[in-house]
C-alpha cells in the first residue's frame, strides 16, 4: 500500500514539472496524429496472402472465417518441370470457401517459355481462377533473366487468359528490368518485406514474408493491394 502511495506521489511530482508536461503533450499529440494514418493503412488496402507447399496443410475454412482477408494467390509451378505439391489442394479449397484466388508461376530463365507455360496450364487445369496469373521473376546472379524468353511467356499467358499477367519481383529487379516503358502496362506485385512502403510503383505489395494467419501454422507472405486499385477491377471474371 505504502509503495503504491509513494508511486502516486512520484507521478504527481513529475506531472507538475512543466518540461515533463510539455514532452507528454507532444508525445500524445504525435500519437493522435498518427492514429488515422495507421487505421487507414490497415483498412483501406485489401489484404491477401501467398501460399505454397511451405505452409503444409492449410485449414481453409478457418483462414476464410478467422481473418480479414480479401484474396489469395497460390504458388503453382516453377519452370517447366516443378509443380507445387499443395497447388491443387490450395486452389480447390480456397475457391470452395469463396475466396478470390489466383496462381503464381515462378519463372526460370533456363527453360523455354512454352515449356513453362505448359507446366503452369497443367497445374491449374480444371481450377477456377478469379485473378490474373502472376509471373514471379527471381533473377540469377548477375541478374540475367533472359528477357526475350520472359516476354514470350508473358505473351502466352495473356493470350490464354485475356489479360496481362502480373509481374512479381523485388525492387532491385523491378528497377533494372520492369521500370522500362515496355512493361508500363503490366500490373506489378512488388516484393518489399518490411514496414516501409515500396519505392516503386505497384498494384500488389508483399509487405512481409512472416505474416501469422489463423488456420495456417507456418508463417505466410502477406499481400496488400494498392489503396487506389479496386480488387473487382483486377479480377478476370
Amino acid at each position: 500500500m505504502y509503495g503504491g502511495l509513494f508511486h502516486l506521489n512520484k507521478i504527481n511530482i513529475m506531472m507538475n514539472n512543466s518540461n515533463t508536461r510539455s514532452r507528454w503533450f507532444a508525445a500524445a499529440l504525435s500519437l493522435m496524429m498518427a492514429l488515422p494514418f495507421m487505421a487507414s493503412a490497415q483498412t483501406t488496402a485489401p489484404l491477401g496472402i501467398l501460399v505454397s507447399q511451405d505452409q503444409n496443410t492449410i485449414d481453409w475454412p478457418t483462414v476464410n472465417e478467422g481473418n480479414d482477408l480479401d484474396f489469395v494467390y497460390v504458388m503453382a509451378t516453377t519452370g517447366a518441370a516443378i509443380t507445387d505439391t499443395r497447388c491443387a489442394f490450395n486452389l480447390t479449397q480456397a475457391h470452395k470457401v469463396g475466396m478470390p484466388v489466383g496462381a503464381v508461376l515462378r519463372y526460370d530463365r533456363h527453360y523455354s517459355a512454352q515449356g513453362q507455360f505448359d507446366n503452369f496450364q497443367a497445374a491449374v487445369k480444371g481450377h477456377h481462377l478469379d485473378l490474373p496469373p502472376v509471373v514471379y521473376v527471381v533473377p540469377d546472379s548477375p541478374f540475367d533473366i533472359n528477357v526475350k524468353r520472359l516476354d514470350m511467356l508473358l505473351q502466352l499467358l495473356e493470350q490464354a487468359y485475356g489479360v496481362k499477367p502480373l509481374i512479381m519481383a523485388n525492387q532491385q529487379a523491378y528497377l533494372k528490368y520492369f521500370s522500362l516503358e515496355r512493361y508500363a502496362s503490366y500490373h506489378v506485385l512488388i516484393v518489399s518485406n518490411g514496414l516501409r512502403f515500396p519505392d516503386t510503383r505497384y498494384t500488389i505489395w508483399q509487405y512481409t514474408d512472416k505474416e501469422k494467419v489463423a488456420g495456417i501454422l507456418e508463417y505466410v507472405p502477406g499481400l496488400k493491394l494498392h489503396p487506389t486499385y479496386n480488387l473487382k477491377k483486377l479480377k478476370m471474371n
